[in-house]
């Protein structure tokens, strides 16, 4: 197992903890959802700990939701228990002093501050602001690919039979307006099949994609959480949200054009 996760790590793959999408190792960012790409090695030392791939071995943080070494499902992941930091020890205040008696009277009382009390003090003060950077260094370089948890409420995205959230059982403007190009994006692989639709007479056409637009306005949001992993709800309907906007935009646009478009055509003939 351990051979076989070194050659995966080695290969020229980095697949995105977030969608599963394969990318070229040494990307930034993920091809198809734009989440960061880091990878990730059983010598990392998060505070949350790591998931071992059940596949691969590959080690991966605990929201990954696919295994950026091999892009395997992180469903029966098993947990690896983060290993105790060394703390930095520095010296004790409560030291016991050892007794100098002065053998120079002419010295001053500043030259003797200088030699015994400040030192001690700069030394004990010194390892605070080192702590505290290391504590911050760790928590940034370990932070998970695919954002904070962002509700505590249990997250059943991605499964077949995963529970709907009652936020999200609501008409869904994108896939009613776009839903082929709004299902490729959203977890609902099925729509791909109404490009096909353009090839058929334009009656049972237009059928088609009025019953499919209806369907996908109402029941799309669950098609949508069931097809594809979130990582909250907040999310999903930020996603959903986004794809609105630009869906109303685009049918308002296209309208427009089509009414210029009578209008000139009109103007025209006549």
């Amino acid at each position: 197992m351990k051979d076989h996760t070194e050659q995966s790590i080695a290969s020229n793959r980095h697949f995105c903890a977030h969608c599963g999408t394969e990318n070229d190792k040494g990307g930034y960012a993920c091809n198809r959802c734009g989440e960061r790409l880091i990878e990730v090695t059983k010598d990392s030392n998060p505070p949350s700990g790591l998931n071992s791939c059940e596949g691969c071995g590959g080690a991966n943080n605990t929201r990954a939701a696919y295994c950026w070494v091999c892009g395997s499902e992180m469903k029966d992941s098993a947990r690896i228990a983060p290993s105790p930091k060394p703390e930095l020890q520095g010296p004790s205040a409560t030291s016991p002093r050892t007794y100098r008696p002065d053998l120079n009277p002419v010295s001053t009382h500043s030259t003797k501050q200088s030699t015994d009390g400040p030192a001690q003090r700069a030394d004990l003060g010194s390892t605070a602001p080192v702590q505290e950077h290391n504590r911050r260094t760790a928590s940034i370089s370990q932070e998970s690919p695919i954002g904070h948890v962002d509700s505590a409420t249990p997250n059943s995205s991605g499964t077949r039979d995963g529970e709907i959230p009652s936020e999200i059982k609501k008409w869904n403007w994108a896939a009613f307006l776009m839903p082929a190009v709004w299902g490729l994006f959203s977890g609902v692989p099925f729509t791909v099949l109404l490009f096909g639709a353009a090839l058929l007479p334009p009656t049972v056409q237009l059928v088609i994609m009025v019953v499919v637009s209806i369907y996908l306005g109402a029941k799309g949001n669950e098609h949508a959480w069931r097809g594809k992993k979130w990582r909250s709800t907040e999310h999903f309907l930020a996603f959903q949200k986004q794809w609105t906007s630009w869906a109303v935009k685009l049918t308002i646009a296209v309208i427009a054009l089509l009414l210029l478009y009578v209008l000139f055509a009109g103007g025209a003939s006549t």
